[in-house]
C-alpha cells in the first residue's frame, strides 16, 4: 500500500504511522511539538489561577526537571548514543519534542571549540516572542531561572556544566533569544 500524503481518505481503524509519507509525520510532530508547548504553557496558567505566580512558578520547574530526568533518558537509548562528550549531549538534546532543530521552536546554531566545549545559541525562541507580546514578566523567570536546570536535565550529562552568556531581555526582536556555554567539567 502506497504511503498516505493525509487522511482525506477512508477511515483506517488500522492505521499505522509507518502508513504515513515522512511529509505527513513531519507535518504531524510540529503540530505535537505546538501542543506540547501549549499544554506546558496551559498547566501553568490553570496552576497560577489557582494559587499564585509564586507557586507556578516553582511547580513550572520541578514539572519540567522531573519530565526531563525521566523522559530525556530514553532517547539516547533510543539512537543509540553513548553520552561521553558535549557533542553526545547535544545529539540526545535534538530528539524531543521542545528540541533545537531547525523546526522553527528554537533554531540554534553551534560554535564547537572542541567535543567538550559548545557555544550553544538559540537564534529565535517561540516562547520568547509569546512572553515578549502577551507576558513580559514571565521572561526573568523562565530565561533566569528555569531554562538552566532544565537544560542540565536535557544534556543527561552531570559533568556538563551550563552557562548563560545571553540571556532576555532583548534589545531588538532581530537579536538572538539567549546563548550558552557547554563544557564538561573534570
Amino acid at each position: 500500500m502506497a504511503e498516505l500524503e493525509d487522511l482525506s481518505g477512508p477511515f483506517k481503524p488500522d492505521l499505522r504511522f509507518d502508513d504515513l509519507s515522512k511529509p505527513f509525520l513531519l507535518r504531524i510532530m510540529e503540530e505535537w511539538q505546538y501542543a506540547w508547548l501549549t499544554l506546558s504553557g496551559s498547566w501553568y496558567e490553570s496552576v497560577k489561577k489557582r494559587y499564585g505566580s509564586e507557586v507556578a512558578n516553582a511547580c513550572e520547574v520541578e514539572s519540567w526537571v522531573d519530565m526531563a530526568g525521566k523522559v530525556n533518558p530514553r532517547y539516547p537509548k533510543l539512537a543509540n548514543i553513548e553520552i561521553k562528550t558535549v557533542l553526545d549531549s547535544l545529539k540526545a538534546a535534538q530528539l524531543p519534542l521542545d528540541n533545537t532543530t531547525q523546526t522553527g521552536l528554537f533554531p540554534a546554531t553551534y560554535e564547537i571549540i572542541s567535543p567538550n566545549h559548545v557555544i550553544l545559541t538559540v537564534q529565535h525562541c517561540v516562547t520568547l516572542r509569546f512572553m515578549e507580546k502577551k507576558a513580559p514578566e514571565r521572561i526573568p523567570h523562565v530565561c533566569h531561572v528555569l531554562e538552566k536546570p532544565c537544560m542540565e536535565k536535557y544534556f543527561l550529562n552531570p559533568r556538563l556544566k551550563v552557562t548563560p552568556l545571553k540571556l532576555p531581555p532583548r534589545q531588538s526582536p532581530d537579536d538572538i533569544a539567549c546563548q550558552w556555554d557547554l563544557s564538561l567539567e573534570d
